[in-house]
């Protein structure tokens, strides 16, 4: 949830400038060094999830897309992503805690 408000900020910081950044949930489960540590059972291929995130990176139609959340096609994330209010209080909250570390 955090990358994805984190997304949608930096789409806003970014208008204009010919930069796009986009947040993906590529795959379910897939058979990642930190899947197989965890003993997590594997769902989708390794290949499913890298075909999805170089669709964002290669396809034509994607290319001036921004601030969006993807789970296979353009997906809709929890509320709070839209929320300006609470991406400004986890951005504060972020800064707080990195500043104690």
């Amino acid at each position: 949830m955090a990358l994805i408000c984190h997304t949608r900020d930096l789409a806003e910081e970014l208008e204009g400038s010919g930069v796009t950044v986009n947040s993906i949930h590529p795959a379910t489960y897939m058979p990642t060094t930190m899947s197989r540590r965890s003993g997590m059972e594997v769902v989708d291929t390794l290949e499913k999830g890298v075909a999805a995130t170089r669709r964002l990176v290669d396809a034509p139609e994607l290319a001036e897309i921004t601030g969006r959340y993807f789970d296979g096609e353009e997906a809709r994330a929890s509320e709070e992503a839209y929320d300006p209010d609470y991406r400004r209080r986890l951005r504060e909250l972020t800064r707080k805690m990195v500043a104690d570390v």
